[in-house]
């Protein structure tokens, strides 16, 4: 069984010295490890080090000899059961893969065609990491196109998060657009989305849509199939409705409305609610006389919808899913977690806190589920899963 990846992660107020710490846990593991010559480095930094993002990179190049590197600037990096949110803080993780099995890509490199071979006869283009920049225009339509450029349609990755200019690390540090690392089906990994949501009623299908405003499901109005899903009688909220003045109508509208607050609708298509990986998008109004919702994105008669709660039960326990799902996955195919060589975690900045239960929640939680494979990640401005664009999200890669 292959070694796990060296990994080091610090903080300081001085970058040199956080990478002097990083370098040293990188060169131990190393040494006790037995690894191969590693050709392939992840590196996270948050945005206090954005300045000498270069200077970093030159220094790792430099003491590691590993020529190739991928990565991202976040407001908050996360390392093992650490959170470094809103100070200086930096990860590393070495990969040592033949460079025939993995190809850095950018604006100014561009990935293998899609039907690519390595050397073995394998898709030299079968998934990707990508890191992209939040202020880039048409996000999800590039993420789409870019999923179209692996052989597996499979993406795993996250936008920057930063308070000054968002920076991606692909051989060189550059911002704009998508980049990141293409990955050969010779390369073992599985991934997987949490959504930190639990559904609270069935999967409905959308009959009757205009836009935003959602008007029936299941040919039964919109509005009617959420109150049934969270136990409310609609007949009685819908005579009390009939039965008042404008204003008392407005004043029960508006109590409809606190009444769904944290409130979600996922939406996806097919077995993408047992995959767990639906696009979460908030309720953005109701309409209490013409029984129907206002929901954050546009909707069509192909898609199938689930309302969902997000809070911080339903968060822990959707991220120790997706987690035993994966050590099932990685048991089946390898016999045992402890093929896991590394692992890539990225977390929407909005799930850091309270959500999961205070800070290092979330990494603490995961590790307990894990146990000590080397881990790091950032906290993004969008995630990245398969081919679309999330928030609030979790996305979790282990390579085997």
């Amino acid at each position: 069984m292959k070694p796990r990846f060296p990994w080091g992660h610090a903080t300081h107020p001085d970058w040199r010295m956080a990478a002097a710490l990083c370098l040293a846990q990188v060169e131990a593991f190393s040494r006790s490890g037995g690894v191969g010559l590693p050709t392939l480095g992840f590196l996270y930094l948050t945005d206090h080090y954005g300045d000498h993002a270069p200077d970093i990179l030159a220094l790792m190049r430099e003491r590691t000899g590993v020529a190739h590197w991928v990565g991202a600037l976040g407001m908050g990096i996360a390392a093992g059961s650490a959170e470094y949110i809103d100070e200086p803080a930096m990860a590393v993780m070495l990969a040592d893969y033949s460079t025939d099995e993995f190809q850095v890509f950018s604006g100014m490199a561009r990935p293998r065609p899609r039907d690519a071979r390595t050397p073995t006869g394998r898709r030299a283009s079968w998934t990707a990491m990508v890191h992209g920049d939040s202020s880039t225009p048409d996000l999800p339509e590039l993420v789409r196109d870019m999923a179209h450029k692996v052989a597996s349609g499979h993406l795993a990755g996250g936008l920057s998060s930063s308070r000054h200019r968002n920076t991606m690390i692909a051989d060189q540090v550059l911002a704009g657009g998508l980049s990141g690392v293409m990955l050969s089906e010779d390369i073992a990994l599985s991934t997987r989305i949490t959504q930190g949501c639990r559904p609270i009623g069935p999967v409905h299908r959308v009959t009757q849509a205009s836009g935003q405003l959602l008007h029936t499901l299941d040919d039964t109005p919109a509005l009617d199939v959420l109150l049934r899903d969270i136990g409310v009688d609609p007949d009685a909220l819908a005579r009390k409705v009939d039965g008042e003045d404008e204003d008392s109508r407005k004043q029960q509208t508006a109590s409809t409305v606190r009444m769904l607050q944290g409130t979600f609708i996922g939406v996806g298509e097919g077995d993408a609610f047992k995959r767990g990986d639906y696009v979460v998008r908030p309720l953005i109004g109701v309409d209490p006389g013409a029984r129907a919702l206002a929901v954050g994105s546009e909707l069509d008669p192909a898609d199938h919808v689930a309302f969902c709660r997000r809070d911080r039960e339903a968060a822990r326990a959707d991220l120790v899913r997706a987690c035993t799902e994966l050590r099932e996955t990685i048991e089946n195919e390898c016999g045992s977690l402890s093929a896991a060589r590394g692992a890539i975690y990225i977390s929407c900045l909005g799930r850091t806190g309270a959500l999961l239960g205070g800070p290092s929640a979330e990494m603490q939680l995961l590790q307990r589920q894990l146990g000590d494979i080397p881990l790091i990640g950032f906290f993004a401005n969008g995630e990245i899963h398969h081919n679309r664009l999330f928030a609030q999200t979790g996305v979790l890669t282990i390579f085997t």
